[in-house]
């Protein structure tokens, strides 16, 4: 891809197609750069009936979200935590170690922080490679897919407390809001919700706080306290089962049976922002999609 002309012209390699056909319209372009790179942006202009997704099941599943197996359903079968921070964390540490003996501003402080910069965005690559590959299955299967919501930022708030009010085990506190920040927990359920709608898949996302799926039994339905260190769900009417297993198995009960649980939300996931509209003139008959 070819941006100016004479001596100021520059060369950005593009790689990868898009879903959409012969059908998609390139409508504008963005240049970015970020870490020493150049990042070009195209948002095509495709007729609403093309983004829809192709469904090749209709399967009905439960699904709970967390660290030790990325993705629990009700049926037993897990998906495991790639943790892609906790497998790049020594070589971020090693790269952090070199830059503080070196003097600020520097030549060689500034090559570090670009390395650490390029280490830190890899990561994220990662994460968003594997969370679309995963998010995009899920629905290309499921006729119904069954979740809890989720508030990331309350569930990595610090532990620090205050002067007065010092908290708790602090690290190890940290190291549990590093490894939910690095599963995309949020990111995931954003690309579910935007994912079901073009697939045709109804997606049940349960209140948590009203059904605590966690604590509830999925064979009787009555509440069994827990710490997080429980893992096995036993209940005093004989239902013995993995934590997390119960718990997708509750949400889906909750998404069939209306009355017993909590109705889905009719409204967007929370913190989730409706995309800005093309500045250009649009007909009823087509969008705007990015790539």
């Amino acid at each position: 891809m070819r941006l100016g002309s004479g001596k100021d012209a520059m060369m950005i390699r593009a790689r990868g197609r898009h879903r959409f056909g012969e059908e998609a319209v390139p409508n504008d372009l963005t240049i970015s750069r970020k870490s020493g790179q150049w990042y070009a942006s195209v948002t095509l202009r495709v007729p609403e009936a093309v983004c829809a997704r192709e469904r090749t099941d209709h399967q009905h599943r439960g699904v709970d979200f967390g660290i030790t197996d990325w993705a629990t359903f009700d049926d037993g079968a897990t998906i495991a935590n790639p943790r892609w921070m906790r497998n790049e964390l020594p070589r971020l540490a090693e790269l952090q170690r070199q830059r503080a003996r070196k003097r600020k501003g520097s030549v060689r402080y500034k090559r570090l922080s670009q390395q650490t910069a390029r280490l830190h965005e890899r990561i994220a690559n990662l994460r968003r490679e594997f969370l679309h590959q995963t998010t995009a299955a899920l629905v290309r299967n499921c006729a119904v897919l069954a979740t809890e919501e989720l508030k990331t930022k309350n569930m990595s708030r610090s532990a620090k407390g205050a002067m007065d009010k010092p908290g708790k085990m602090v690290k190890q506190k940290a190291g549990l809001n590093r490894e939910i920040l690095s599963a995309g927990l949020g990111m995931a359920h954003q690309m579910l919700a935007y994912k079901a709608v073009e697939a045709g898949t109804r997606l049940h996302v349960s209140n948590t706080r009203q059904l605590k799926p966690s604590q509830r039994c999925a064979k009787c339905w009555a509440i069994v306290p827990k710490t997080l260190a429980q893992r096995m769900h036993v209940c005093p009417c004989g239902h013995t089962m993995q934590r997390d297993q119960n718990s997708a198995s509750v949400v889906l009960i909750d998404a069939h049976t209306p009355g017993m649980g909590v109705a889905a939300r009719p409204k967007p996931l929370a913190r989730q922002r409706a995309k800005s509209k093309s500045l250009t003139r649009e007909t009823p008959a087509t969008t705007s999609r990015g790539v």
